[in-house]
């Protein structure tokens, strides 16, 4: 496996090559997370209600490991041997989450257990146009934590693509210059911006196939 880094001042990525077949259960990972301890952050997975599918293991610069949440959700967490040093990001990501009604309620309550995060929004009656699903209503639910932003969004699993395929959505202050950026890159647009409830959005896929939504805040009325 070929692995890179990449640090962005809109969120940071972990990309893989593989030149063998990706084992299971690695790439169906929604998110990683960095930890200050890999045991004691697995431990309090498990407390909250976590799965734990890949227990602790090395690699070459830390540790890992693989949890899953009620609804399915599946993510990584790990330890750096040397603590990194990282510059704070200038505009903190959204990690796009989608789970059932059956078990949305008991996922949110135990990942904000989890990430001692807090739940900012909950819309049980969003417009579902903002994942394609026009004509319809969603639930919406918007968590903050140490950990950084998540977006839940509880559906019938019915998604239109390129929905559910994007892991992260990304917040940046020009979505047009953005998006006009991207494309002179090669990145496709494969959702043309749109009103959201909180802006605009747009969906773009890079190069290899990596789907991400843009996103950019509507400015707040003056007072």
């Amino acid at each position: 496996t070929a692995s890179q880094y990449v640090q962005t001042p809109v969120g940071m990525l972990s990309v893989f090559a593989f030149e063998t077949p990706v084992p299971y259960p690695f790439g169906n990972e929604r998110t990683g997370y960095l930890v200050t301890d890999i045991d004691k952050a697995v431990h309090a997975a498990r407390a909250a209600g976590a799965d734990v599918l890949v227990e602790p293991f090395d690699d070459p610069i830390g540790k890992d490991a693989i949890i899953q949440w009620p609804g399915g959700l599946t993510m990584q967490l790990y330890w750096h041997t040397k603590a990194p040093s990282y510059a704070p990001l200038a505009l903190v990501p959204d990690n796009r989450v989608y789970v059932s009604k059956y078990e949305a309620s008991n996922f949110v309550h135990r990942f904000v257990r989890f990430s001692h995060g807090k739940v900012v929004s909950d819309n049980r009656h969003a417009d579902g146009a903002e994942i394609g699903k026009n004509g319809e209503t969603i639930r919406r639910v918007r968590i903050e934590s140490a950990f950084g932003n998540m977006l839940v969004f509880v559906t019938d699993g019915k998604l239109p693509y390129p929905y559910g395929r994007e892991t992260t959505g990304y917040r940046v202050t020009n979505l047009d210059a953005t998006l006009e950026k991207a494309q002179a890159a090669g990145v496709k647009v494969l959702v043309a911006p749109a009103p959201n409830v909180e802006g605009r959005t747009a969906m773009v896929e890079f190069p290899g196939g990596y789907v991400a939504e843009l996103h950019q805040l509507a400015k707040a009325p003056a007072k």
